[in-house]
């Protein structure tokens, strides 16, 4: 049996909702990024929240939405890390967060 805590869903929540603010950000200031930095934040935005909804909702599919999440995440952190502002910077680090706090669901087996 998987063992879900609040932790994890908040901190897919806490990936979502900052990637989201971070799109608005990229979007205000489209010419300064590339399509890659903004496609990336984009699905790490998507996947953190269907794995939030995921992991609320016992859904049989956490590990494979999990697995996706903590690839997305650590993506996203890489990207974020290369940029200069502290935006992307503290998105970097959400992301780390997230991925961490999510690894061990998947990771672990739903049978």
């Amino acid at each position: 049996m998987i063992t879900v805590t609040s932790q994890q869903t908040q901190t897919c929540f806490n990936a979502w909702i900052n990637c989201e603010n971070l799109l608005v950000t990229i979007s205000e200031a489209r010419s300064n990024f590339s399509k890659k930095v903004f496609k990336i934040v984009d699905e790490c935005a998507l996947i953190s929240m269907g794995t939030f909804h995921a992991i609320k909702t016992y859904s049989p599919n956490i590990n494979d939405l999990a697995l996706l999440c903590v690839g997305i995440c650590e993506e996203c952190a890489d990207l974020c890390e290369e940029q200069d502002s502290e935006r992307f910077k503290e998105c970097a680090l959400i992301c780390r967060e997230c991925s961490k706090s999510i690894r061990s669901l998947a990771f672990s087996s739903n049978q």
